[in-house]
């Protein structure tokens, strides 16, 4: 049978007699003289390169020094021109930073025009103080100093040389401004005669730098042509030398290497290929030889195939067989025609192209089929053909892309995927042109999840969800897109579907999320499910609006008590307005934070007995109150920008601003003695700050660096905030008290209060809820609530404050009631807070 053989070894015969002497082999010498004149080329080639390298860097080590100089001069004639207009010392030290940078340079220059290469230690270290690049400096030196009598290079430091004279005159003068200042302030008259002289001097500066640039330019040109002429000749010459001796020696050793590459690649490219399946063909396809991985592949010995034609044994899958036409062999075996027919006429052939084909066992294979023609002039004699086994790898591979579109828990599209989906189809749509209202996208988010979580454990958590996904998916048509966009936010795409249906669907879901249970142990968990319903209509064009306005509609189902359905239509409903203004102030937040809008007021809380003024210190009591500045001067309220803030994570941030900026306030006012001094300052920490860890460092640390005696100190929080986080509160309460802070828990009342909050939570103040107090007078449950909340703070042993007292009448009535302070616009309105502080509420109400 005919096999694939690596050549046979040449036989050395034991009576040749040993060469005397070392003598080159006729090989080795006829190669050095082939070779020799690429050789010296190379050579020439290098050399040139290496000193065109060297040239082209030292000319831009000239550019960017002159880039640094210009900059330095420029930048000291306009501190000089600030100078003997301010008097400013900052200024006066500007000129001399920027004017150190050019006279450094031309230090460094005539040092090199006078004593050569022997001054290269002292003016590389001036170069450096100039601002050039370390790695440049050397080839400046080299240039300067070896070709500064050529023409262009001595024109270059010609030209250079003219600013030496302007930037001596513009020290000069800084000397006598200076000198001038320190003994009397100067007369407009010599202000303007000093910046007419400084602008003088600057055309004088800005004119030598054009003349230069124009030199530097011409220089480079030049240099860039030579060099580019020299290059293109020798490999011009090279190419040509190259061509020649390629044609002799292909004309020597064409027909001794084809005899030799044939047996090489015949034997090479089976023997590297044995552990896959390996078949050679002669030029009509008919197989020679194969191993036995392709052997095990086509269930066929080569006994049986040899001679036969290849392409009649390849079996393509079941699956693909069921579908061809008689005598079609289907479309793997298309594919694998085509290769051996690219393969026998020497053509190439994608070596990625995988090929679904069945083994001997009738088990489905990829396999990716690599060939190598072998020939002569003639052409094509023989092929080998690799089959590589990719089956195990393509389905990692596609388990990977499963992996990263879907997720692990439900096994639904995640939300990078559900994005992708729906950035296509809107593209799609607006391409279509189909009508508004044809397609919907829900948001949901499950209710109480975070309880499942925190009372079962998470495993519980994922059944839940699992469960969820179950029931979503059962309540959808086919065609609807299912995500996990979330930890327990789910996303439908509705795609032709009315906004009625997609309402119907969504009243579908929610009932049937209210009988979704799973048992876990002795318990029967549920949970609810909001629902945002958004019209896939104009504005709603891109992929990031049509997401936030569903989830925003999301948000406002769980405002309406949770378990609800909110449907948005963008072309009636204008309550989603609401939440797009809170994302407009999350950007205003963000850009007041970092450009100093934000701005503090500070509002009294007054004594209305003798012993609660005792308790407050006998000073000032104040509470302090951000506020945001526009641009045009006007002051916004915070219920307009902090709900924005507490609902997309900006309370932290801000909190720490307000309370960074009230004790340094509080350190310059305790620094200047303002009378009357401020013995209680309350001010407010969210909720997602008390949830902090870091919270309590932050606030040691402040107090630390301001030295505010802690004893002025209250932190308000309230009661929602506290039993949320109530641990962390816990905690923070304890350590700051521990130090002299006080605590008060605002807007008492507002909710469902807690005593047992008050119990864990040892405050020293109790604010009652304005909205209580703002009725009381009109409303007498509100008067029996305030007066019960007063009678639980005291006896507790907490003192109380009555928010929102808008009028006399209203203190007169809580001062009878024995409440211990008063707040609102009846005692004093909010003043600016700051170590400015005559703005500050001084006159007392009793």
């Amino acid at each position: 049978m005919p096999r694939l053989t690596p050549p046979m070894p040449t036989t050395v015969h034991s009576d040749a007699k040993p060469v005397r002497g070392y003598a080159l082999p006729k090989g080795k010498r006829s190669l050095l003289l082939s070779i020799w004149p690429f050789v010296a080329l190379a050579i020439v080639q290098t050399v040139l390169a290496i000193s065109s390298l060297h040239i082209l860097g030292a000319m831009r080590a000239f550019s960017s020094g002159e880039s640094q100089w210009s900059k330095g001069q420029k930048d000291a004639t306009y501190a000089l021109a600030r100078y003997a207009v301010s008097g400013d010392p900052a200024a006066y030290e500007q000129f001399h930073q920027g004017l150190h940078i050019p006279m450094s340079d031309m230090q460094a220059r005539l040092m090199l025009e006078e004593r050569g290469y022997a001054a290269r230690p002292q003016a590389a270290l001036l170069l450096l103080q100039g601002h050039n690049e370390p790695e440049e400096i050397n080839a400046l030196i080299w240039l300067t100093v070896y070709f500064k009598h050529t023409a262009s290079i001595g024109q270059l430091l010609g030209r250079w040389q003219d600013a030496d004279e302007p930037l001596q005159e513009l020290q000069n003068l800084a000397g006598d401004i200076y000198a001038s200042m320190q003994l009397a302030p100067p007369t407009p008259e010599q202000k303007q005669s000093w910046l007419a002289q400084i602008n003088a001097l600057q055309i004088q500066l800005s004119e030598a730098e054009r003349a230069f640039n124009k030199v530097l330019g011409d220089t480079s040109r030049a240099m860039n042509k030579w060099l580019w002429s020299i290059n293109i000749g020798i490999a011009l010459a090279m190419l040509g030398l190259l061509m020649g001796h390629t044609w002799r020696l292909q004309r020597k050793t064409a027909r001794a290497e084809d005899a030799l590459d044939l047996v090489r690649e015949r034997a090479s490219t089976t023997l590297a290929a044995i552990g896959e399946a390996v078949i050679t063909t002669d030029a009509a396809g008919h197989v020679m030889y194969m191993n036995r991985a392709a052997e095990e592949l086509l269930g066929m010995s080569l006994e049986q195939l040899v001679t036969s034609e290849l392409v009649q044994h390849m079996h393509a899958p079941p699956a693909v067989m069921a579908n061809q036409r008689d005598g079609d062999r289907g479309a793997s075996i298309a594919l694998v025609q085509t290769a051996i027919a690219d393969a026998l006429q020497g053509r190439e052939h994608p070596r990625e192209t995988i090929f679904r084909l069945c083994d001997a066992q009738h088990h489905m294979r990829e396999v990716k089929l690599a060939f190598t023609p072998i020939g002569d002039d003639t052409g094509t004699t023989e092929a080998v053909f690799v089959l590589h086994d990719v089956s195990q790898e393509q389905s990692y591979i596609r388990e990977l892309a499963w992996q990263a579109t879907h997720d692990q828990l439900t096994g639904l599209v995640n939300r990078y995927e559900f994005e992708r989906l729906l950035g296509v189809f809107l593209e799609q749509t607006k391409q279509a042109g189909a009508a508004p209202g044809d397609h919907a996208i829900m948001y949901l988010d499950l209710d109480q999840f975070k309880v499942i979580n925190d009372t079962a454990g998470h495993i519980a958590g994922d059944a839940m969800l699992r469960a969820m996904s179950a029931m979503l998916q059962r309540c959808l048509r086919a065609g609807d897109t299912l995500a996990r966009v979330g930890g327990d936010e789910f996303a439908i795409l509705l795609k032709h579907c009315s906004f009625d249906d997609a309402k119907h669907i969504a009243e579908q879901i929610r009932d049937a999320a209210q009988n979704v249970r799973i048992q876990w142990g002795e318990r029967s968990l549920s949970a609810g499910i909001s629902i945002g319903l958004v019209k896939l209509a104009a504005p709603l064009a891109s992929v990031e609006e049509v997401l936030r306005v569903a989830d925003m509609a999301s948000y406002g189902a769980k405002q309406r008590g949770r378990n609800n359905v909110y449907a948005y239509d963008p072309g009636v409903d204008q309550e989603i307005a609401r939440y797009v203004g809170e994302m407009e102030w999350v950007e205003r937040i963000k850009a007041a934070l970092e450009g100093g809008h934000f701005c503090l007021y500070a509002q009294t809380i007054e004594a209305l007995s003798t012993s609660a003024d005792d308790i407050a210190g006998g000073g000032l009591h104040i509470e302090v109150q951000i506020r945001m500045r526009l641009p045009d001067g006007n002051i916004i309220s915070p219920v307009l920008f902090i709900p924005a803030a507490e609902r997309y994570g900006l309370m932290p941030m801000v909190d720490r601003w307000v309370v960074k900026q009230t004790l340094q306030t509080l350190a310059r006012l305790q620094k200047a003695a303002h009378r009357p001094a401020i013995s209680c300052c309350a001010i407010n920490l969210s909720g997602t700050s008390l949830g902090d860890e870091r919270l309590l460092d932050f606030l040691q640390e402040q107090i630390a660096l301001y030295g505010v005696d802690p004893r002025t100190l209250c932190f308000e929080i309230t009661e929602t905030a506290a039993i949320t986080h109530l641990p962390n509160a816990i905690r923070l309460v304890k350590a700051l008290k521990a130090m002299g802070c006080r605590f008060s828990m605002d807007d008492f009342g507002a909710g469902v209060s807690s005593f047992g909050s008050l119990k864990n939570l040892p405050v020293d103040f109790l604010k009652i809820d304005g909205a209580i107090v703002a009725d009381m007078l009109n409303e007498p449950a509100h008067r029996a609530m305030v007066d019960a909340i007063n009678h639980l703070g005291h006896a507790l042993g907490m003192k109380t404050i009555a928010e929102f007292a808008s009028t006399p009448e209203i203190v007169d009535t809580l001062r009878g009631m024995g409440i211990d302070y008063a707040q609102g616009y009846a005692v004093g309105r909010p003043q600016p807070f700051s170590d400015t502080t005559e703005a500050l509420p001084t006159d007392r109400v009793h």
